[in-house]
């Protein structure tokens, strides 16, 4: 007993401390443009990891991502960023998993709105699950509420990771080319 409220206790100071960090990012973008610039692909990988442990605070990492993609040199860099990115972000979303274990009165404290809406979730998890998951993940749909009902409902944490990994990847590569090719046709149209 006492150590899993040691491992609740844990739980809830690392889920704080993400929040606090990414509040501090959110109120200051640039810190998330520093964190890239300085520290290249550990820097996104953070910056990611970050951007998606916010819970219910949207922090533009999509953004980041476009713009690295459409400055990219060869689409291979693209797919390595989306990558990067989409491991960060499987590792942020976490947060809301853990929180979702925490129990209940954690998911209550949700805007109520979201709160009514975890029913419908629980429900396209039961029937649905990693698809469900996945496509959550490449929506840009408040994907903290999936994370938060897989929790609650003690979702296979495993299957939880790997669909909203791939979900993630996939979203980021379509951003990813989006920019990208956007950008170079742009450039060829325009003779720039």
């Amino acid at each position: 007993m006492i150590r899993q409220n040691l491992d609740t206790v844990k739980s809830v100071i690392a889920i704080i401390g993400f929040l606090i960090v990414a509040y501090l990012i959110f109120t200051n973008a640039s810190v998330v443009n520093q964190l890239i610039l300085g520290y290249g692909l550990v820097g996104l990988l953070i910056a990611a990891m970050i951007a998606n442990a916010s819970i219910f605070l949207p922090v533009p990492i999509d953004l980041v991502i476009f713009a690295l993609s459409a400055e990219s040199a060869n689409y291979f860099d693209v797919v390595v960023i989306s990558i990067v990115a989409g491991i960060g972000a499987a590792i942020g979303e976490m947060t809301a998993y853990i929180m979702g274990l925490l129990g209940v009165k954690t998911a209550e404290k949700a805007k109520h709105k979201e709160f009514l809406q975890m029913g419908k979730v629980r429900e396209k998890l039961g029937t649905k699950g990693m698809v469900f998951i996945f496509l959550g993940a490449m929506t840009p749909f408040p994907f903290d509420l999936i994370g938060i009902v897989a929790g609650l409902i003690k979702y296979d944490v495993k299957k939880f990771f790997v669909a909203a990994l791939a979900g993630k990847i996939l979203r980021y590569l379509i951003i990813g080319a989006a920019a990208y090719y956007g950008l170079s046709f742009a450039k060829d149209l325009f003779f720039i």
